[in-house]
């Protein structure tokens, strides 16, 4: 029997999606994990097993001890790729690709880029992003970068980077879609919207990266995120190492994992609008959607306009009536709940606004061709549908 496997987890600054895959993989080989940097963040000196897991980041410090440890190491993520080291990393050029895909669906025409770091992965997720765009006709503006990687600031100016970015926010013409690095990137353009009196998604979209379920949505408008594949990243880091401490070689390409997707909340859930009576209007649908006895003339009272010319309006915008917005509306939350928890069909009926669970089935099988129960049959939670369903008012 080959003896277990003692390894370090040197990820000090990273997701916990890489803890969940590296786990999961030491788990099903029956090594035993040294998780102390997890929760000290230092260097275990004197420290002997058999392998190291790592996330280097910016800790120069943490390279020296890898690579003059002598035992082999896997890196996960392209952002130290001056470090001669074997890694795993995501396919950051697709992940801006698919954002911008995203955004052009949704029929923006003005787009920008807000950066984490001035490493290379901001760079080449930078560079998916645009020349999708570029291909469409479309230019994209540059917000102010969250942080830099320099090991020896302890702090940052936040008060004044949130400033400038509340200035820039405001001069970019709306509708304005922004692309987050990550998750933590899209929700401080939120929060920024926030101060800046900016409505999320009617006058600024914002999506981020990483679909971290806790961050996305505990935000004041659910953050949209491109799935990136972290916890696939780890997993076969995990098994890249197991074959290099069995004294077999790495491959000779860098292994790049794809992301898994995108996950639409409510941040970039709206088309493009240049309509303020029109963008106040699905606003108010959006936020009471779930209500059974929500009407048109509840919608009209909320805008400056009387019912037919808010109606004149809203169907030259979106090519659909105000009551079909309510159930289009309706049919997306019943498919993400649908997709993403165990609830009834009775249940999920009741929280978005079907008075009936008969009046809900009637309604998803008219607009998908299929009932309820196959839909979610055809699922992966927490994911888009897998092939587009016929849809007859999008």
């Amino acid at each position: 029997m080959r003896a277990k496997r003692s390894v370090l987890l040197a990820l000090t600054d990273t997701h916990h999606g890489f803890f969940r895959g590296a786990t999961r993989y030491a788990k099903e080989h029956h090594w035993h994990v040294v998780a102390d940097m997890i929760y000290t963040a230092k260097i275990p000196v004197g420290w002997r097993g058999d392998g190291i897991l790592s996330f280097i980041g910016d800790r120069d410090d943490l390279a020296q001890f890898i690579l003059s440890s002598g035992l082999p190491a896997v890196e996960i993520s392209k952002v130290r790729d001056d470090i001669r080291l074997p890694r795993v990393e995501g396919d950051s050029e697709m992940i801006g690709h698919i954002a911008a895909q995203h955004f052009l669906e949704r029929g923006f025409r003005n787009f920008a880029w807000a950066p984490f770091f001035n490493d290379v992965v901001n760079a080449e997720r930078y560079r998916g992003f645009t020349n999708r765009l570029a291909r469409a006709g479309f230019t994209c503006n540059i917000l102010p970068t969250a942080d830099s990687r320099q090991a020896a600031l302890a702090t940052r100016d936040w008060s004044g980077r949130r400033q400038q970015l509340i200035g820039e926010l405001r001069r970019l013409p709306k509708p304005l879609a922004v692309f987050g690095y990550n998750d933590c990137v899209a929700a401080d353009i939120i929060d920024a919207c926030d101060d800046a009196g900016l409505f999320v998604p009617e006058a600024v979209a914002v999506l981020g990266v990483d679909n971290d379920q806790i961050l996305c949505e505990c935000v004041r408008v659910p953050l949209s995120s491109v799935c990136h594949d972290l916890e696939g990243m780890a997993y076969q880091a995990a098994a890249l190492l197991d074959r290099l401490m069995a004294g077999r070689k790495p491959p000779a390409k860098v292994i790049r994992v794809r992301p898994k997707g995108l996950v639409t909340r409510r941040s970039t859930d709206i088309t493009a609008i240049d309509n303020l009576q029109v963008a106040r209007a699905l606003r108010y649908i959006q936020d009471r959607y779930a209500n059974p006895l929500l009407g048109v003339d509840d919608i009209v009272a909320a805008t400056d306009l009387s019912r037919r010319p808010l109606e004149i309006a809203f169907r030259k915008e979106l090519k659909r009536s105000l009551n079909e917005e309510i159930v289009r509306i309706r049919m997306d939350k019943v498919k993400e709940l649908l997709s993403t928890t165990k609830l009834t069909v009775a249940k999920i009926a009741a929280v978005t606004g079907f008075a009936r669970p008969s009046h809900l089935f009637r309604t998803f099988r008219k607009f998908f061709s299929m009932s309820p129960k196959a839909y979610r049959k055809n699922q992966t939670p927490g994911m888009e549908t897998r092939g587009r369903v016929r849809d007859q008012k999008r």
